[in-house]
């Protein structure tokens, strides 16, 4: 019994003396919003074309880092869909369309905060010389059965009026579909249309001739294509999907645009 009464008086001091002294605070947290210290995430791109730059290249690098509070990051490039979160700080973006292209990324805190307004950027790709024929877009991705959609474009010509190319396909590829472009339209009228669509390869002849108006200059598109990966294609393979040759571009005097670039599509198979 003795030793009993020992131990409950023990007991009781400890609880005693340690109910006399003061609380300490609970340590400060950097991630908890209610510390007056606080910052929410954010990210900025360090590395990388500027905003509204042109630049010549279908390849670009972005590198960006985040504050204090940020540890992942997320990114939409020329997409209405985010990327997964993560740690990476750089992303290289390949084959790339002429024209206009958007990022948007956004920086997420350990405790699940997201950076309120996404860091924006935008620039332009100028990497073909004109006068051009262009396979649009330039890399697409699908799988043994599927159908892309390609166009043929006439890149910054002036005084078009007709044109004859040759299409050839990868012998993995089949054109399921054929339909006219936007040039015909700018032209106007009754253009003449001459599609000579054999396995492999497409040739076409089209000109203004009736037009409303004879010529054309800008970018336009000169035949949309609906294009099958055949059902026994291989697996990851990256090939030409499609290659333009034997180009020709006339004026209405039916002289020869001459020095027109081409360049070909490319298509993922997975």
């Amino acid at each position: 019994m003795k030793v009993i009464r020992i131990v409950a008086i023990l007991v009781l001091t400890l609880i005693l003396g340690c109910s006399s002294h003061e609380e300490l605070p609970p340590p400060d947290n950097p991630f908890d919003p209610g510390n007056p210290d606080y910052v929410f995430p954010e990210a900025e791109i360090i590395s990388g074309p500027t905003e509204g730059e042109i630049i010549e290249s279908t390849s670009v690098t972005l590198v960006w880092q985040g504050n204090e509070s940020a540890t992942e990051y997320r990114y939409k490039f020329d997409s209405v869909t985010w990327s997964d979160w993560d740690e990476t700080t750089s992303q290289t973006f390949d084959y790339l369309d002429e024209g206009m292209h958007n990022l948007e990324l956004q920086a997420q805190s350990i405790n699940g905060d997201e950076q309120t307004i996404p860091t924006l950027l935008e620039f332009e790709v100028d990497a073909v010389a004109g006068p051009s024929a262009l396979v649009y877009p330039y890399e697409q991705a699908g799988s043994p059965g599927d159908t892309l959609i390609y166009q043929i474009v006439a890149e910054d010509v002036t005084d078009l009026f007709a044109v004859e190319c040759l299409i050839v396909l990868d012998d993995q590829l089949e054109i399921i579909e054929t339909a006219d472009g936007d040039l015909l339209s700018e032209w106007g009228g009754n253009p003449l249309v001459i599609m000579d669509l054999q396995p492999g390869h497409l040739n076409l002849s089209i000109a203004s001739v009736e037009g409303t108006n004879t010529a054309f200059t800008g970018s336009s598109t000169i035949v949309s294509l609906v294009v099958r990966i055949k059902p026994d294609a291989s697996v990851n393979a990256f090939l030409n999907a499609l290659t333009i040759s034997d180009v020709i571009y006339l004026q209405p005097n039916l002289e020869r645009i001459a020095s027109i670039e081409v360049r070909a599509g490319i298509v993922n198979v997975y």
